[in-house]
């Protein structure tokens, strides 16, 4: 299941249920307002608890928002990328 959040978790619900719905294997999509959450404190402690949760984020959004990450356990992406993320999972969730 490919989880996608476009909004922060330090002003909406979003992060805190699709953390809580996510299971090993499933990937999460950090992408628009959703990238905020790179330094939100329940997304760290998922990404340190839970190796198999894969979490990326769109790099160009993250950078327009002065955001940045050093964290090995998120990876960022281009456009084409989420595209290719979208097509790998048979399921997709977007929570907002």
């Amino acid at each position: 299941m490919l989880h996608i959040i476009r909004h922060s978790g330090f002003n909406s619900n979003a992060l805190t249920l699709c953390l809580d719905t996510a299971l090993a294997g499933d990937a999460i999509l950090l992408m628009d307002d959703g990238c905020y959450n790179l330094t939100h404190p329940s997304l760290l402690a998922k990404c340190g608890k839970q190796t198999e949760l894969k979490v990326y984020f769109v790099d160009l959004h993250a950078k327009a928002r002065a955001i940045h990450t050093n964290q090995a356990a998120v990876s960022a992406i281009d456009m084409s990328a989420v595209i290719t993320l979208i097509f790998q999972h048979e399921n997709s969730i977007t929570w907002s």
